[in-house]
Formats: structure tokens, sequence, C-alpha cells
């Protein structure tokens, strides 16, 4: 094979070359600092992807799913981005006009004013409302079907084309979902051929062949469709993909708290060894709830990692750091506090003051502390982490408001409320502002708010807060996700506080039916839970006494 000097590398999609087989930071590296060869590294990224690696997306993400995000992060950020807007300048467009010579430029620079030329060449805009146009009854409804289940797949993490067979067994829950029979459908061959034909001789809904398999043309991803995966998807994809795929997918699911779904795939990842599942499996167990299991997977991972590496490293040091956490929510707070105050100390030692796994370290060590019952000490602790929080990240990141949300909450908890509810109202305007409303953190400020409003002498309107979180938290998560689950439980004590007490009772005893489903039995809300329905069945009082939450 012939060396060259000077060589362009064009990677096409940079996501479908990162992951736990792919690129490093140091492969990169490597690459473009050879002295025998000058490599120019070119790579393409769509908005959304890109947006997946900014500090904002990081601060959802624990365990594992952290680690690999910083590990593709670290590539990402290595390069130079040149950013393409999609609609062209009026500059832009006058220099096009000088080739609408060709019908599809002149076509396109008729919609510059909407849509993108890029796009509009590609035919984007007009192949997304074909493809919703579709699912009228006589169109092409079985056709759209097809392109559904192949867009969901991508939504996955799958990155293969996708076989026929698949195509044929996984789009009919998504028809029948729409009406069925009822839609007239057509054929699946007419269907297949309908959704592959080429809009304008240049993109089409499916691309690909029965051959090498179909997969969604891109814009279609990009369409701004907010969707749950459907089960049927889950059930018949893990099966059928590889391990390091099986891996993917697991990820995927975690982050979207599926986790049910996670564990099977991670299961299977870890069945032939791919690296990073048994962490990433004991994490999914224990933010599901079964806190137990978790901390003894967690055990034999930290065991391994100590014999192999020998000297403590971030490896390590996100194992201590899950174990802690999973032991506090599993009911010992005090000792939680005890072991990341250790950790704190040591990742300071090792990896400095400032390293964002100090700092966490130090947060957890306060929230734990607070959950044990010491809340002055708690915001003793945390009022110092702030201020670095601020020094180094920032008044609007996810971190910084989630050590304020902390703050208020011990504060509201060591008897303060009115300086609590304060301070929450506060930081719910700031933080819906800078991450949105349906983010994780303000939901979590959404319900702080609600618990001291109502704790303030208005359990009515505590309870009309809590509702409407608890219909936000079922869209996004489900109705027996730890969150919603714990959501769920206030209301039904705010309801009792409201009197209505024979329906907080039958509320609550469908939440610890649920918890009983899904958290383990040392888990700290399935306790509070069942304490709360015992005092509800016994005539009170709703809240406990000493000040506990619940």
């Amino acid at each position: 094979m012939q060396a060259y000097k000077r060589c362009v590398v064009w990677l096409d999609d940079l996501e479908n070359y990162l992951g736990p087989d792919g690129l490093t930071e140091a492969a990169v590296r490597r690459m473009i600092s050879e002295p025998e060869r000058a490599t120019v590294l070119i790579a393409t990224m769509r908005a959304e992807e890109h947006r997946r690696y900014n500090a904002r997306e990081g601060s959802r993400l624990t365990g594992t799913d952290r680690d690999l995000w910083r590990a593709e992060r670290s590539v990402v950020h290595l390069a130079a981005p040149i950013r393409i807007e999609r609609h062209w300048t009026p500059e832009e467009c006058a220099r096009g006009k000088a080739h609408a010579g060709d019908p599809r430029i002149a076509s396109a620079l008729t919609g510059c004013d909407r849509f993108g030329l890029a796009e509009i060449l590609a035919a984007g805009p007009e192949l997304l409302d074909a493809w919703r146009d579709a699912w009228s009854p006589g169109a092409n409804p079985r056709g759209a079907a097809l392109v559904t289940a192949a867009v969901d797949c991508r939504a996955l993490g799958l990155r293969r084309n996708l076989p026929v067979s698949w195509l044929a067994e996984l789009h009919q829950p998504y028809l029948e979902a729409r009406g069925g029979l009822r839609l007239h459908p057509e054929s699946f061959e007419d269907a297949l051929a309908w959704a592959c034909q080429p809009t304008h001789a240049t993109s089409s809904l499916l691309i690909g062949d029965a051959i090498l398999g179909y997969t969604a043309f891109d814009y279609l991803l990009d369409s701004g469709r907010k969707v749950t995966i459907p089960d049927h998807l889950w059930n018949f994809v893990i099966p059928r993909v590889t391990a390091l795929e099986a891996y993917n997918l697991g990820l995927t699911a975690h982050r979207d708290s599926r986790f049910s779904h996670a564990e099977e795939a991670l299961r299977k990842a870890v069945s032939e060894d791919i690296a990073g599942a048994d962490f990433a499996l004991a994490v999914t167990l224990g933010d599901a709830g079964k806190q137990r299991a978790a901390v003894s997977e967690l055990r034999v991972i930290l065991t391994r990692l100590q014999d192999t590496l020998g000297t403590p490293s971030s490896e390590i040091f996100a194992v201590r750091h899950q174990i802690s956490y999973f032991i506090g929510e599993s009911g010992d707070q005090a000792e939680a506090a005890s072991q990341f105050k250790i950790l704190a100390r040591d990742t300071e030692l090792i990896l400095g003051t400032d390293h964002v796994d100090t700092l966490s370290a130090r947060r957890q060590h306060a929230h734990f502390t607070g959950e044990a019952g010491n809340h002055a000490d708690a915001v003793r602790l945390l009022q110092p982490l702030l201020a670095d929080y601020v020094r180094l990240l920032g008044d609007t990141h996810p971190y910084t408001l989630a050590t304020r949300r902390s703050i208020a909450w011990f504060t509201g908890l060591g008897g303060d409320v009115p300086a609590a509810t304060t301070q929450l109202g506060q930081l719910l305007r700031d933080a819906s502002v800078a991450l949105g409303n349906d983010e994780p953190h303000v939901l979590a400020i959404r319900g702080a708010l609600a618990h001291f409003i109502g704790r303030a002498g208005s359990p009515e309107e505590a309870a009309q807060l809590l509702d409407s979180l608890r219909r936000d938290r079922e869209r996004l998560l489900g109705s027996l996700h730890p969150h919603t689950l714990v959501t769920r439980q206030q209301l039904a004590l705010f309801t009792a506080q409201a009197g209505l007490w024979s329906n907080a009772v039958g509320q609550l005893e469908q939440v610890v039916a649920d918890m009983h489903q899904v958290l383990d039995a040392a888990h700290t809300h399935r306790r509070s839970a069942e304490r709360a329905l015992e005092r509800l069945k016994n005539g009170g009082p709703v809240w406990p006494r000493g000040g506990g939450w619940a």
C-alpha cells in the first residue's frame, strides 16, 4: 500500500465513530501529529448530536454514562468547530442566483426564507411533510409506519442498517396504534417502494436496499418530534444486536430512565465481557431502586480494579462514589456521608481541589449529612461549595443551581420555611430560563417548592403544584420511575393535610404497591411511604414527628 505524505481523513457523522471501541483523544492526537505524514481530520456532526456534548447535558449523567460521555466529549472538543447555518444570508442567496439556471437551485432559492438552501436541495422539508401526511387513510400509512420504525431505531442509538425482515416486524405496532386496517394500508412492497422513492432525484425517507438494509434519512431525526420509544422496539432489537450494540442501547435506555430495557441490554453486554458494561449495569440497578444489588456488584468491581490498577485513579473513585451514593439511598445516610467525606479528601489529594469529581464528592457529603438529620451542617458545607461552583462554572450551570436547591432544601428542613420558599421561588425562575421547563433540576426545584408551600400552611396549593409535577414526570419518566413515585407520595400527603383523608389513603396505598414492584425493601423512599401509610391508616399525623419530610 502506498504511504501518502499528505492525506485528508473524512468522518461523516462523527458520532458513529465514538463509543466504547471508537476514537479516543489519544488516537486522534497520534493521527494528526505523525511526523512522517501531514493529516487533516475533517468530520461532520448534526447540531442535535453536537449538543449532547455541552456541559449541561453532562450534568444529567452518572456513572458509566458520564465517563463515556467525557471520553467522547474529549474527542469532539479537539475540533475547531465550523457551524454551517441552515439559512443563507441575503448575500449568499444573491450569489446563488448566479446559478439559478439549475432548476433545483432556482426552486431552492424561492424557499430560503423558511428553510436552508441545502436542506431544500436534499428535499428535507418535502420528505418530512410526506411522512406526516402519509398517515391519512388510503395514503401510505404502512409506509409511514416503516419510516417511523426506522427513525426510532436511530433514536435508540442503533447505527446499523435494518434488514427488511426487521422492518416488516417492527412497523406493525405503529400501524395498529394509528388505526390499523381502518387506514386502508397499502401492501408492504408498495410501502417500502414509496419510502425509498427519491424526491427530485435527491433523498428518500428510507435509504438503502434489500441487500444492505435500510436506514432513516438524517433530516427526519432533527424534525423536533418528541416521542417515547415503544417497548416493542426495545424488546425486538435487544436480543438481535451484538453485545457492543447492546451496551450502547443499554446506555441510551438508562439515560431515558427505561431501566428494565437498560438492564436487559447491559446484561447481554456483560455476558460477552464488554468493557465497562458491568459498572453500567450496577449503576442501572441502583438507579432503578435495587440499591443493595448495586452495592454488591460495585464492590466486586472495586476489588478487581484495586487489584488491577493498584494506585487510586478516576475509575476507582467513580466506583467508590456510586457505592457511597447507593448506600445512602438504601437508608444509611450517615454512613454515606462518612464515606463521601473520605472520598472528597482522596479525590482532592489525587485529582485536585477544583476537579469535578472532588466537587461532586463534596456535594454528596453535604447532601447525606443533611439527609441524616444534620441540616445546619449540610448548609454550612454547601455554602463554600456554591461559591466554588459559581467561580468555576458560572451562575447558571446545573451543578450551581442544584447546590442552591440543596441549600434551600436543608434550610427549610432546619425550620426556616419562609426563607426556603423564597429561595426556591427565585431559583425556579432562574433555572427555568437557564435550562428549560422539562430539565430534571427544574422538576426537582418544583417538587421542593411545592413541599415547603404546603408545610407553610397551603396544602391545597401544594397538592395542585404536585399534581402538575406528577403529570410532567409521568410524561417524561413514566409512572414507576423513582422520582415520579416520590412526587405521587408527596401529593398523597398534602391531599391528606388538605382534609381529603380517604382519597389520600387510597393514593398512598397505590404508591406503596407500585414501590414494591420497583424499589428494594430497604429503599429510603419505599420505607418512608410505608411509614406514612401506616400513620394515615392510624389517624395521623400526616408528617412524622421530628421534622422529617415524609
